[in-house]
């Protein structure tokens, strides 16, 4: 009879059986690559140096592939000249090493002589280690008599059964060969199997590029982004790294020559070889030279000379020499150096060391780029894992006020206490607004008073200039909680320092039976702080109560969490305020009164005129639009004609235009500091936009060019490269145009150099 048919089993019961936990799943993967890397070290230690070889050589022919040779004849030459290179080095090296071999028998006499001074130093049989060594044997000999005492039965030490030790049988000739043959042989297969992966990786370069983008996955973008980024820093590294290992061996080299150390050439040679271990490697080369030193001289200057030698070069290497030519380069963290040094040395032996910082690198640069791998980024990256609000809400949440300080100080040293403020203050604060209900009252309390200890810091730091006769006078006012005072406190900064008198008033101070005493004699313009998400009721209240003792009072709110529906003119009217902002620099400016009818208002942008210069930059903002993706691009000419790019909005291109004319006059003035410039978060409706100057080829400035998009964050430092050369388009087009006008003078272009445009 036959079973019936088994009930499939519940969807949700299949799947507990076969989905793994995360963590787990990502443990057997990386032990079970370990363990395929460990097995198979026979094809992939000459595979990985090959790949290394390519990285250094494949720059040689592509060169050779532009003096119009086939690839194939470019590979051959280059292969031909590294293996005449590495061969011509080894018969030098073998030569030298066979000649030291024969002067060695000549220093045995010093050799022996420098060690008996150091017994005679030591003194094994008179002096204090001779009694050391006298009562150890003598306790030795009481415990082995109480031992003797408490079990009767055992033989003593000297009755002890005698030790037999069975010799292994000769071995045979062929035996003995092999012996003494494998230890060439091995590493010479090892190199030509390198080698001839070496020359089809350099052949079929296209292809092996190809199929890995391929296996890397779908998102052709990330992955060609990680590929190109990893092959551009491994070979800049690799190729810097041999300039510093060849000048740390010709130094090394020479010096020992000069101090008469034999075989000179030899141990400089080995330095360059060994500095490729990370740290240690030049260290580990002066034990050589340093040997030699030992056994040549009758003295000791010779070998103080030697040490002295490696550790002034070492020094000059390591803080000077590395840090200027590596820059970020390798993108790895120290501690994540040596630790790969360990590990890959583990793994693989002395090929391990030298391979460990390349593939090191490879794996930082797929980290930064395929999200499953984002952690290698975190563990081994030299970049840091915390952006600067969330380092300053860590320190003050943890209750390190002195380092929180630093870090504060930092910033306000290489930018200026608005942007730090601005960029890093109050996101701090708004994480910690967005974590208070999370947060125990010791956290609120650290974050809270470290904050105030911060800001009383850097007043004392950074003190405003004293307000001006006639200066607009502002208060700054938390809505609420002590947050919204900190963040009222640096508004009050930030105005302030833009000559303003601000004045900073506790929430406090809106309270029922506070509010009507505020002094408002006077003011210009009120400021309101609130991290509440919905700030609607409070607002309303404090701003009817405002209205009635000051009708005409200038009230700006400043809502940080608050959704975008809340920052629109409608909205601003029915709360009863002037204006809703978004920014710190936003809510300054909107606390300013506005200018004066005596003062004179800069010239207003001019749109550019139809013909032959409009028609040439045009397709440049329009390839600045699609390659950033970005609404609205503009450019503006020294004499404030501007162009914006086509199909932007309207009023975005005002504001683009108002914007780049602004930055043109800027650029002018080398007194102007590039932060000077607008804040593009305010000026052009909470875009972030990059600004890079129009410099033609002999450096004159023509004026600046625009671009904003969406987003948190500014440009990277190859999208600011590629706005310059974008910039330079435009001015070579302005320079070449019977449109244009005569170039400002080159010195005037010092403000923002070519290749480092100014991030507004």
């Amino acid at each position: 009879m036959p079973f019936p048919p088994a009930d499939p089993p519940h969807p949700e019961e299949s799947e507990r059986l076969v989905v793994l936990p995360a963590g787990l799943a990502t443990a057997i993967a990386i032990a079970l690559a370990v363990a395929a890397l460990y097995l198979g070290q026979a094809i992939l230690v000459p595979f990985a140096l090959a790949v290394l070889l390519a990285f250094v050589l494949d720059p040689l022919v592509t060169r050779l592939r532009r003096a119009w040779l086939p690839r194939a004849a470019a590979v051959a030459i280059v292969i031909a000249a590294t293996v005449g290179v590495l061969g011509g080095l080894s018969l030098f090296v073998g030569s030298q090493v066979a000649e030291l071999g024969r002067d060695l028998p000549s220093y045995q006499s010093t050799i022996q002589k420098k060690l008996r001074t150091l017994r005679q130093a030591v003194v094994l049989n008179g002096g204090s280690l001779g009694g050391a060594s006298r009562v150890v044997d003598v306790v030795e000999r009481e415990f082995d008599a109480a031992r003797r005492a408490l079990h009767p039965g055992q033989p003593a030490a000297a009755d002890a059964p005698m030790r037999v030790r069975v010799d292994p049988a000769p071995a045979s000739p062929l035996e003995a060969l092999a012996d003494v043959a494998l230890p060439v042989l091995t590493p010479l297969a090892t190199a030509g199997v390198a080698l001839v992966f070496l020359v089809f990786i350099l052949i079929d370069r296209s292809d092996l590029r190809e199929r890995l983008l391929r296996f890397a996955g779908a998102d052709l973008r990330r992955a060609t982004a990680a590929v190109d980024e990893a092959a551009r820093r491994v070979s800049r590294y690799l190729t810097v790294q041999l300039g510093v290992n060849l000048g740390f061996g010709a130094a090394l080299g020479l010096g020992l020559w000069l101090i008469g150390v034999p075989g000179a050439l030899l141990w400089g040679v080995l330095g360059a070889v060994l500095r490729y271990v990370p740290y240690v490697g030049g260290l580990v080369a002066a034990v050589c030279p340093a040997l030699m030193a030992f056994a040549v001289d009758d003295g000791w200057s010779l070998l103080l000379w030697t040490l002295a030698l490696v550790l002034a070069l070492e020094i000059v290497i390591n803080s000077l020499v590395e840090p200027w030519l590596y820059g970020a380069s390798a993108g790895i963290a120290r501690v994540a150096l040596l630790l790969s040094a360990a590990f890959w040395a583990a793994l693989w032996g002395p090929v391990g060391l030298l391979l460990a910082t390349p593939i090191t690198v490879c794996l930082v640069v797929m980290g930064r780029h395929l999200r499953p791998l984002r952690f290698l980024e975190h563990l081994l990256g030299a970049t840091p894992v915390f952006d600067a609000p969330t380092r300053l809400y860590q320190r003050l949440l943890a209750g390190d006020v002195e380092e929180a300080i630093e870090l504060a100080e930092q910033e306000v040293r290489s930018g200026s206490l608005q942007a730090f403020l601005r960029d890093t203050g109050v996101p701090a604060l708004q994480q910690a607004s967005l974590a208070h209900a999370r947060s125990g009252a010791e956290h609120r309390h650290r974050v809270v008073s470290g904050m105030a200890a911060l800001l009383h810091e850097l007043r004392q730091s950074s003190p405003a200039p004293a307000p001006a006769e006639g200066a607009a006078r502002v208060l700054c006012i938390g809505l609420r909680s002590e947050l919204d005072s900190l963040a009222a406190e640096m508004l009050a900064l930030t105005l302030a320092a833009a000559g303003a008198d601000a004045r900073h008033v506790p929430a406090a101070g809106l309270s029922v039976e506070q509010i009507g005493r505020l002094p408002l004699d006077g003011v210009d313009a009120v400021v309101l702080s609130a991290f509440n998400p919905a700030p609607e009721v409070n607002a309303r209240f404090v701003c009817r109560r405002l209205r009635r003792r000051e009708p005409g009072l200038r009230i700006v709110l400043a809502p940080w969490n608050a959704a975008t529906t809340l920052r629109t003119p409608e909205a601003a009217a029915d709360l009863g305020v002037d204006h809703v902002a978004a920014t710190l620099d936003e809510a300054a400016l909107q606390a300013l009164p506005p200018r004066t009818a005596g003062e004179a208002a800069p010239e207003a942008p001019r749109t550019l005129p139809a013909g032959e210069l409009q028609a040439a930059l045009t397709p440049v903002l329009q390839r600045a639009v699609d390659v950033f993706d970005a609404p609205v691009a503009s450019l503006a000419l020294r004499d404030r004609r501007c162009l914006v790019s086509p199909g932007a909005d309207a009023a975005l291109g005002t504001a683009a235009s108002r914007l780049a004319a602004e930055a043109a006059a800027a650029f002018q003035h080398t007194s102007v500091a590039a932060g000077a410039l607008p804040d593009p978060q305010q000026t052009l409706g909470g875009l972030v936009a990059s600004v890079a100057p129009l410099l033609d080829d002999a450096g004159g400035l023509r004026g600046a060019l625009v671009v904003a998009r969406a987003g948190p964050r500014g440009a990277t430092p190859g999208e600011l490269r590629l706005l310059q050369s974008l910039a330079q388009e435009a001015a070579r087009a302005v320079a070449s145009s019977s449109d244009g006008e005569p170039p400002a003078p080159a010195a005037s272009a010092a403000l923002t150099p070519p290749g480092q445009p100014a991030t507004a």
